[in-house]
């Protein structure tokens, strides 16, 4: 089952995962890893899926082709972006949607609710929940690539600086008691949170 427009979509799961001391993207969570619940996840709602990668280890991970996001520099979410959008340009598309490896618990519709925002062709739609911006998950012009690879180009790495530059626009999206669906795994302690969480569904 995918959306209703196809949009494709890249996982990021590139980041130096610093506090959590591993590859988080290959962390045990249910039947598989982080990274297999995330394509499961986001495949049921969108179009082609792509993993954004640090490094060539992987050429496709669970049928999804996998791309690097500049080598093993860390750039930042933001050159994973860059690569997606590179790598489909030429596409229908006029948008692709982006999520994080590490929220596992991000709206089984997200895609569609920020598809149905109706983004203009230069305008990022990104998600929000109990007042905060979320710019990993977002909707991205393909029109932004060359624009997006200057920024990079001359150093510059704060996503939400980029994401304010151009016009935009945010979804809201609920807090359901305490669990806010945006929640990431950054420490084990998270992880262990994360678990427990997926097991009470």
């Amino acid at each position: 089952m995918t959306g209703p427009d196809h949009i494709p979509a890249v996982i990021l799961a590139g980041g130096a995962s610093q506090r959590m001391g591993t590859d988080k993207a290959m962390l045990a969570f249910g039947d598989g890893t982080l990274l297999s619940h995330a394509l499961a996840r986001i495949g049921a709602q969108s179009g082609e899926v792509v993993v954004s990668r640090h490094d060539g280890a992987m050429a496709e991970f669970g049928g999804a082709p996998v791309i690097a996001d500049g080598g093993g520099d860390h750039h930042g979410p933001l050159s994973g972006i860059l690569a997606a959008l590179r790598h489909f340009e030429g596409s229908a598309a006029s948008h692709i949607a982006s999520i994080a490896v590490d929220t596992p618990f991000f709206p089984a519709d997200f895609v569609g609710r920020l598809q149905a925002a109706a983004p203009r062709s230069r305008e990022i739609i990104a998600a929000r929940s109990n007042g905060r911006v979320h710019p990993v998950f977002a909707l991205w012009p393909v029109l932004l690539a060359d624009d997006l690879a200057d920024w990079l180009a001359d150093g510059n790495r704060r996503l939400m600086a980029f994401v304010e530059r151009h016009p935009h626009r945010y979804v809201d999206f609920d807090v359901v008691g305490a669990s806010d669906p945006f929640f990431n795994v950054n420490t084990p302690e998270d992880l262990e949170e994360a678990r427990k969480r997926l097991g009470s569904f």
